[in-house]
């Protein structure tokens, strides 16, 4: 039997709802009959425009989150995105980069536990600042558009 919940509980809950359906766009959250996640986001409609897990086919992020497309990583191009979804954070560490030191975490995918790329947690650099709390994957890790 649920608990019974307050009416600020309530809010809470339903407001927690709309930033999850604000932040991740194109996507709807998979429950089960009792409501509980039942496994990663999938996608409403965006005509194609996504990008996803090389590995396994988990949905990472939509064209329309990405940024800039100029980044690059020891393995070639990287894309930096606003939002991705369907993945895990690691551990944070510094790390020095062409650009400056940053703290970032890097991101896994949730469907096979393959590394997708990293987040950006802080930057040291005033300059790179506008990256905090983005993300970037590894195109060669990415099956998407181009």
């Amino acid at each position: 039997m649920a608990a019974a919940t307050t009416p600020e509980e309530d809010a809470a809950s339903a407001a927690a709802v709309d930033a999850t359906t604000e932040t991740t766009n194109h996507f709807t959250v998979n429950t089960d009959a009792a409501g509980a996640d039942a496994g990663p986001l999938k996608l409403d409609d965006v005509d194609g425009n996504v990008y996803s897990c090389k590995r396994c086919g988990t949905l990472l992020a939509v064209a329309d989150d990405i940024v800039s497309k100029s980044f690059h990583c020891k393995n070639g191009k990287a894309y930096l995105f606003d939002n991705v979804v369907n993945v895990t954070v690691g551990e944070k560490e510094d790390r020095m980069t062409i650009t400056g030191m940053y703290s970032v975490s890097d991101i896994f995918c949730v469907g096979c536990g393959e590394i997708v790329g990293w987040k950006y947690e802080a930057a040291h650099e005033r300059s790179q600042k506008y990256k905090e709390g983005k993300f970037v994957l590894e195109r060669y890790l990415l099956l998407g558009p181009e």
